[in-house]
């Protein structure tokens, strides 16, 4: 199987290091928080907290003893509440049709085609996560909601303070709902995410087009990519030709790797 994932013409020319031994490719993985919109990250965390209202319907929890508006932020902080890791995540898709993200951008970007036998071989000698993103809302939040039978004595919540038993696994569904639980009306995209965790000191920053990015850096194989395809290479035939020139300086043949030449025999 095939997965597709895009990246900016300037971030595969400034990150790609040839090797006699394995030529990489030098990712910029953003945080998740960073990379997608709010109204994404909302939709899952809201479908965690709509399982915990109906937990509490189910058991009929007193309205003063209720737990729904517990804040799952800390304060004035894009990080979740629990242990301080933040998620960072690069995205790929089943399909290679443009994802919605990318439809109105104003920069060139490559749509990779990458080996997803190799993608998982890969996150396993890493231990990166590979994740499938999940789009039946009813689902989740049954699934969910059954996680709350054991997890919902084990956080705490007042106006004051929000706290946790040492077996908690809060943290985990908090993870889950903002990585993996998607919007239906994106299910068509079928998307996968690549994800790390890491303590924000860890993290490097980026300034770009007015925005502070943090972002880990990443050394991803070359030998997961199969193809290299400038989407709307009608428009924009310069950058083409000059990318087919890239290709053969660093070492990799054009005919092999670029969507719209021939192989010669």
């Amino acid at each position: 199987m095939n997965l597709y994932s895009y990246i900016s013409v300037n971030s595969f020319v400034k990150g790609y290091v040839f090797s006699e031994q394995s030529s990489i490719l030098r990712l910029r993985v953003p945080n998740l928080m960073y990379a997608v919109s709010e109204e994404e990250i909302e939709y899952g965390l809201s479908v965690l907290r709509d399982s915990i209202r109906l937990y509490e319907k189910r058991h009929s929890i007193l309205p003063q003893e209720s737990k729904q508006e517990m804040p799952f932020f800390r304060n004035n902080r894009k990080i979740l509440i629990g242990p301080e890791m933040e998620m960072y995540a690069w995205m790929f898709y089943e399909v290679p049709e443009i994802p919605h993200n990318l439809k109105l951008s104003h920069f060139p970007f490559l749509r990779l085609t990458i080996d997803y036998e190799a993608l998982g071989e890969y996150c396993l000698s890493e231990n990166y996560f590979l994740l499938r993103c999940k789009y039946e809302e009813e689902k989740s939040l049954h699934t969910f909601a059954e996680q709350m039978e054991q997890e919902y004595d084990k956080f705490f919540f007042d106006a004051e303070h929000t706290g946790f038993k040492a077996d908690s696994r809060l943290f985990s569904l908090l993870c889950n709902a903002c990585l993996e639980v998607r919007n239906p009306r994106f299910a068509h995209e079928k998307e996968w995410r690549m994800v790390l965790f890491s303590e924000p000191a860890n993290a490097s920053y980026d300034f770009a087009d007015g925005q502070l990015m943090p972002y880990l850096p990443v050394s991803f194989p070359l030998s997961c990519i199969r193809r290299i395809a400038l989407p709307n290479r009608e428009d924009n035939k310069m950058i083409y030709s000059a990318l087919a020139g890239f290709l053969q300086h660093a070492g990799l043949a054009p005919e092999r790797y670029l969507e719209g030449l021939i192989e010669e025999d």
